[in-house]
């Protein structure tokens, strides 16, 4: 499906009496604030359900991000049973390299596809995020009828009536609905209406720069493939990132730091070539041409959510990176909002009355908080700096039994079978 394709039609006001008439077939009605990775796949799922799903977005998807993107074996809740396999390219090795060029620290995945045979898989982020699109707002996809989805939409406020919450539009429009759903991010405006801004996402003195390499253009770069189980698209393309200390924004004199704005860098922005290049000067000159062969690099600033008060305000809750944004060193972020969506759609199947709403996320609350906020924080304990002197393999967090053993839509169904 694509983008172009999405509904951007105006908006219309959510009436009183098609609610109803909604709850008697057993169909609720709910907002999902944000169309990301998450806000998508928690779409699609609750689509699947049979409710009738309303997308806010405040982009207009004129420009996606380029990246790649880990699966571990507890993110495949959701697409093991959406067979989105053939976006995705079988990853058996992690490599860490030093500016000298030594071969600093890896992990061979290997032994991870015996004892997880759903596997560890990279993706391209435009792949997945197009495919998302498919599940949650295609007419052929699923049998129900796809969600609706307006772009361009962002809302300023949400209002946490207890029976019949509401998001108002950028326009002054208030639209009522029976669940809302904040899946809108890092920056999400619905977890700032919910806790308010003293639990956004402090700045770090960390980023990385993130690119790709597409191989079919450079093919003299094909030895970053050979022999290694970790390309993105079949091996058409290379992820790249980079560690690095993240200095926009300050003021140095004379080697002292004067001033720091870290709030007013972007956290995900497009960097200049020459400050990109002028970043891997010192680097070994097998991976300059891995440098000199990037388009349009990008700085990603490495944030984290402090552990929130609640995620759950009335007939509204917080999923993915709005609840628990987290560090990469796992590769967990992505997985972990995938548990929040498919735990979600199993306490919302079709016939859930607006009566049991509040319910129903007091449990999706107490079945993901900590989950989540545990890994969030081991993913921030597991962060170190590159140290060229570390014994290769030194670092073994992919194969974590805590995370990767977990099951969140079969603890979602024992839960529901208590209600």
């Amino acid at each position: 499906m694509s983008i172009e394709a999405v509904s951007k039609d105006a908006l219309a006001p959510t009436s009183r009496s098609g609610s109803v008439d909604r709850a008697v077939q057993g169909q609720l009605d709910i907002a999902v604030i944000g169309a990301g990775l998450v806000g998508l796949a928690t779409s699609a799922m609750l689509r699947k359900q049979g409710h009738r799903l309303t997308i806010f977005e405040s982009s207009s998807f004129h420009a996606e991000i380029g990246a790649g993107i880990v699966l571990p074996p507890n993110g495949w809740v959701f697409f093991g049973s959406n067979g989105v396999e053939n976006l995705c390219s079988w990853s058996t090795q992690m490599e860490m390299f030093h500016i000298s060029g030594a071969r600093m620290d890896g992990d061979d995945l290997s032994d991870g596809w015996t004892q997880y045979p759903q596997g560890y898989f990279m993706a391209h982020r435009v792949d997945l995020h197009k495919e998302l699109m498919r599940l949650a707002l295609d007419s052929d996809a699923l049998t129900f009828p796809p969600a609706s989805i307006h772009l361009g939409a962002p809302i300023k406020a949400v209002d946490f009536d207890s029976e019949r919450p509401s998001v108002t539009a950028s326009s002054g429009e208030e639209f009522k609905f029976d669940l809302v759903l904040g899946t809108d991010g890092i920056k999400s405006t619905v977890r700032e209406c919910m806790v308010g801004a003293d639990y956004n996402a402090p700045p770090t003195q960390l980023a990385f720069y993130r690119w790709m390499i597409d191989l079919k253009k450079n093919p003299e770069l094909c030895w970053m493939r050979d022999d290694r189980n970790t390309p993105v698209r079949g091996g058409d393309l290379i992820n790249c990132s980079a560690a690095h200390h993240d200095t926009r924004d300050q003021t140095i004199v004379a080697g002292q730091i004067l001033s720091e704005d870290w709030v007013a860098a972007e956290w995900n922005a497009e960097t200049p070539l020459d400050t990109f290049r002028e970043a891997f000067e010192d680097f070994d000159d097998k991976f300059k041409p891995l440098v000199a062969v990037a388009e349009k690099p990008g700085t990603w600033q490495l944030r984290k959510l402090p552990p929130l008060p609640t995620w759950v305000k009335g007939n509204v809750a917080l999923l993915g990176d709005a609840a628990h944004a987290m560090f990469p060193t796992y590769g967990q972020g992505f997985a972990v909002g995938l548990e929040d969506a498919g735990v979600l759609a199993t306490l919302f199947p079709r016939g859930t009355k607006p009566s049991e709403i509040g319910a129903r996320l007091k449990t999706f609350q107490e079945l993901r908080k900590l989950r989540a906020e545990r890994v969030s924080q081991m993913s921030t304990d597991a962060y170190k700096e590159p140290d060229e002197d570390a014994p290769e393999g030194s670092f073994s967090g992919w194969l974590v039994p805590e995370f990767l053993d977990h099951d969140s839509v079969a603890v979602a169904k024992d839960a529901v079978l208590k209600m």
